[in-house]
């Protein structure tokens, strides 16, 4: 199987993204022309609220970044400079300016997210996580670049279109984070890993093994309720997020500079 070279965020898209884009397309098209049709129907007054929200938005974006801020701790070149240096090499390797701000607040039920107030770009992680993964550079790369491509795609000029992306899309989505969350890492083992720290932490990662995670997956989604789990779910089951990463190492051209590693049965 050929590889090749990966330059941008946009080159990490999954399989599973890609085979939805038509119909997410079709979608959002229709969607996009009532809005049109109801500002013209309203005169204008739709576009005058929807500048108002825009405006809000704007001005109170430094205050709810702040907020954040004023539970956590931020990340600099002087507070968590590990942060801070993988945050710089993602960036870089996906020619990106670095507009972000990486906060990290106490742990609760998730893991990481990336948000955007306004024009500030926002990457909040949970102080449980980065406790199991702040030793290990690939790993803390791989959670930045999964991270700042949810950013990109989602928050950027097709992300706007795609606003109202149906669930398996925004599943598919995460797989295609996954991606340039390997591709930042450089390190298939370490990107993995990854994934079974979010599945169960830090502590019994090692415990767990990757060819029943991927039974699990396939028979989460069979049947009726597997159908409806695709309905509902915005996160694949690990064992399909392991997979995934599997197939687009063998066709991504990583940094020769480290080999990909694989995992024993």
């Amino acid at each position: 199987m050929t590889t090749r070279p990966i330059q941008s965020f946009a080159d990490c898209i999954s399989e599973r993204e890609r085979k939805q884009r038509f119909k997410v397309t079709f979608v959002n098209i229709i969607i996009w022309l009532l809005l049109v049709i109801v500002s013209a129907a309203t005169w204008g007054v739709f576009l005058i609220v929807a500048f108002a929200g825009w405006a809000i938005n704007s001005l109170l974006a430094e205050y709810n970044v702040r907020k954040l801020q004023a539970i956590g701790a931020t990340v600099s070149r002087t507070q968590l400079p590990e942060v801070h240096g993988a945050l710089e090499s993602v960036c870089q390797r996906f020619n990106v300016p670095n507009t972000y701000r990486v906060i990290i607040i106490p742990s609760g039920t998730a893991n990481a997210f990336a948000m955007k107030f306004a024009r500030k770009r926002v990457v909040v992680i949970l102080s449980e996580l980065l406790a199991g993964i702040i030793d290990d550079p690939a790993e803390l790369r791989a959670l930045l670049g999964h991270e700042l491509c949810h950013s990109v795609l989602d928050h950027g000029m097709r992300g706007i279109f795609e606003r109202y992306k149906p669930v398996q899309y925004k599943a598919a989505r995460e797989l295609t984070c996954d991606n340039a969350g390997l591709i930042a890492a450089n390190d298939l083992e370490a990107a993995k890993t990854l994934i079974r720290k979010l599945c169960v932490t830090r502590h019994l990662h090692l415990r767990l093994s990757d060819d029943a995670l991927v039974e699990e997956s396939k028979a989460i989604y069979s049947g009726i309720s597997g159908w409806l789990i695709k309905q509902y779910m915005s996160h694949p089951p690990a064992g399909s997020r392991l997979l995934n990463l599997e197939e687009f190492s063998q066709t991504a051209m990583l940094s020769p500079a480290r080999s990909i590693a694989t995992v024993p049965a």
